[in-house]
């Protein structure tokens, strides 16, 4: 692998791809690859991906593989800083795309001014009040100061939805934004092994981790509420060891409860059968991005209930029944519902179904690396 040493061929494109094992942002820089790799041949125009050495993916032997120095910086670090600056002195690159919202300070430097600068930006949650976002005043500073710089200097911020899209201009009203959604693998409409799902019986299935804002203490309220009326158990998925550092309410609500299962995080495959074997999937955020999980559990034939904030109901359109999420007694009463009546379950999973292989149709999921290559040529 390249050790990020000055080369004598500047590359057009670098994509920073360092943080692919990551849950939401890995999903996206994966999906992104192979597009990119064929925008750029299609293009004639040269890719190089910045990457940690333990974590680097398959790319094409016409991709130049950048070692990050120093390797394994935190997302929102000093370090990343220093990462993109290595980076941009060995490759010299015509243009780079962040697949988040930190701004490369190194471009500031005399050599650096004209690199394009790209940005993807899932989310605004580091904005948010703290009893939502879950994020100090000097992280929401931080953001506050990212995102304003994005506006001024970025060749294009694509963002993963309009809801996005709109509040990221709220804060930001010159962001220059393209609204690039993310579509679901194919691989989540494959069948399962069903032998796989690592819970018996009936369940209920959250999927994710579990920040302030993913809301769950009020999912296990609204399925305390009705456990005793249904067989179900209540299953949280993909948290592992940050259910004791991010919102420590979750860990204290569910220990002593038979009926709440803690799985942590799961191979690929063994969560693809647990999403398949749910009787019903909820996401009961308070604020979303887009929110993959209910599209995966839609392509699974699983029904989705979710809360009705703006990138929510964008993504899930006519595929889920929607709730809000201030309101404990609404979810258990769909959780009551859709836990009791197959029919009506049945029907739900189906629309759910229907709905994601429509959005899929709509999707280009090709669209933002054509639009940097594109700005290229």
């Amino acid at each position: 692998m390249s050790q990020g040493r000055p080369s004598d061929h500047r590359v057009d494109l670098l994509f920073d791809a360092r943080h692919i094992r990551q849950s939401g942002i890995g999903t996206y820089i994966r999906t992104q690859l192979p597009h990119l790799e064929a925008s750029a041949a299609r293009h004639h125009r040269t890719l190089a991906v910045l990457v940690d050495d333990d974590t680097a993916p398959h790319l094409s032997s016409h991709t130049r593989v950048v070692s990050a120095s120093p390797p394994s910086a935190g997302m929102y670090s000093p370090a990343e800083q220093l990462a993109w600056r290595h980076a941009f002195a060995g490759v010299r690159p015509r243009a780079v795309w962040l697949p988040h919202y930190p701004y490369p300070l190194a471009r500031l430097l005399p050599g650096n001014r004209r690199i394009l600068t790209y940005l993807t930006v899932h989310d605004t949650i580091h904005l948010l009040p703290p009893e939502v976002g879950g994020q100090g005043p000097a992280r929401r500073l931080y953001a506050r100061a990212m995102l304003a710089a994005d506006a001024r200097s970025a060749r294009r911020i694509f963002t993963v939805s309009e809801a996005t899209a709109v509040t990221l201009r709220q804060v930001a009203p010159s962001a220059p934004t393209m609204v690039t959604p993310i579509p679901v693998d194919d691989v989540w409409f494959d069948p399962v092994d069903a032998a796989l799902c690592p819970v018996a019986g009936r369940y209920v299935l959250y999927v994710g981790n579990t920040k302030r804002h993913k809301n769950l203490p009020l999912l296990i309220e609204a399925f305390t509420d009705v456990a005793g009326q249904v067989p179900h158990k209540l299953v949280i998925a993909g948290g592992g060891a940050s259910l004791r550092t991010l919102d420590d309410r979750v860990r204290a609500m569910a220990e002593g409860n038979d009926r709440v299962v803690l799985t942590g995080q799961l191979e690929f495959p063994v969560l693809r059968a647990l999403v398949a074997a749910a009787d019903l999937l909820v996401m009961p955020s308070l604020y979303e991005g887009a929110g993959l999980p209910p599209l995966e559990a839609m392509a699974s034939r699983t029904a989705v209930l979710a809360s009705n904030v703006p990138a929510v109901r964008e993504t899930c359109g006519e595929g889920a029944e929607f709730f809000d999420p201030h309101d404990r007694g609404a979810l258990a009463a769909l959780l009551r519902t859709y836990c009791t009546d197959d029919a009506a379950r049945a029907q739900l999973a189906q629309r759910g179904h229907d709905w994601v292989i429509t959005r899929q149709k709509g999707i280009n999921p090709a669209a933002a690396a054509e639009a940097i290559f594109a700005d290229l040529s």
